[in-house]
């Protein structure tokens, strides 16, 4: 099984420690329009049509964000122009700022930070023909300026507003020490290719996507490794389909010298030289037609069941 662009591996989740996770929550469901899933006491499990795509923890430490490796933004991948220009009106109308906004050959992208400094990028993909793809497979990216009034006038304003039923996470790009060594070390693990890379920054994929991962050393050298419930990302998740992905990786992890932990038969987390968890789990296969994915949180014991459809001819 493979999924799209011939990935043979899917971003789920982004999990972050927070202080305050009353506010967090607020700005989630009020500024990005997720929907609350699941909520206790202590975590908040927020997404799109019953897709988790961002997940809450309290925490009682206080350092800031931005004061260790861990996430540079959490990149959320709308379904198409439209939408992105939908969720850029009611953001913007709510004059909630944003800290940037690019064209990026590939895709159009918008950039906040949530109310404790982790970064948002909101995102749609152009068709593939627009995407600079060049022979050895890599795929160029760019900078330039976006067409933001454009976006902005095709917007819709929706009340209340939600995102978009099909959004998804489309990439994960981390904050690290040494981003040649961190490249390196996704690659083999995760049997990432390498799709782009400057030398303070490199962004890879499985398959034909632009990139999955992205890691950069903009923060400098002399942050902090990142540590239990330090706030910010916890982890982050990656599915695949079959057992022996899930053991490859952790057989690579483990002669790359890095920590594996099996949290049940089909669920493992591997931490990097800079403390970044990634957790990765298989998919379990009930029938033909359905797939469940099973997280279990195990700071509450609650069991999230999250089903996906995995063929055309069920529209659920």
């Amino acid at each position: 099984m493979t999924y799209d662009y011939n990935s043979k591996i899917y971003l789920a989740e982004a999990v972050f420690n927070v202080k305050d996770l009353a506010d967090q929550t607020a700005f989630y469901t009020q500024i990005i329009g997720l929907e609350i899933l699941s909520q206790t006491e202590k975590e908040v499990i927020l997404g799109a049509r019953n897709k988790p795509l961002v997940h809450l923890i309290q925490t009682n430490l206080k350092e800031v964000v931005r004061s260790s490796y861990g996430l540079y933004h959490m990149a959320i991948l709308l379904p198409s122009r439209e939408d992105l220009a939908d969720v850029f009106k009611h953001i913007a109308e709510l004059d909630y700022p944003f800290v940037d906004a690019a064209d990026h050959g590939y895709s159009e992208a918008l950039y906040l930070e949530d109310l404790e400094g982790n970064g948002i990028e909101l995102y749609r993909d152009k068709p593939v023909a627009e995407w600079d793809i060049r022979e050895d497979g890599r795929i160029v990216g760019v900078t330039e300026e976006l067409s933001a009034q454009e976006i902005y006038e095709m917007g819709r304003k929706v009340e209340p507003f939600v995102i978009a039923e099909d959004t998804r996470m489309g990439h994960i790009h981390l904050s690290v020490k040494d981003s040649q060594l961190a490249s390196s070390f996704y690659q083999e693990v995760l049997e990432l290719a390498d799709k782009f890379t400057i030398p303070s920054a490199s962004w890879i994929a499985s398959g034909d996507y632009h990139h999955h991962l992205a890691v950069n050393e903009w923060g400098g050298k002399n942050l902090s490794k990142r540590d239990k419930d330090m706030p910010g990302l916890a982890y982050y998740v990656v599915e695949v389909a079959n057992k022996e992905d899930l053991l490859g990786i952790a057989e690579r992890a483990n002669n790359r010298g890095a920590e594996v932990k099996w949290l049940s038969t089909n669920e493992l987390t591997v931490e990097d030289k800079d403390g970044i968890l990634t957790r990765v789990r298989k998919i379990v296969i009930i029938s033909d037609f359905l797939v469940v994915t099973i997280d279990i949180t195990f700071q509450t014991a609650i069991m999230v069941i999250v089903i996906k459809v995995v063929t055309n001819k069920l529209n659920i």
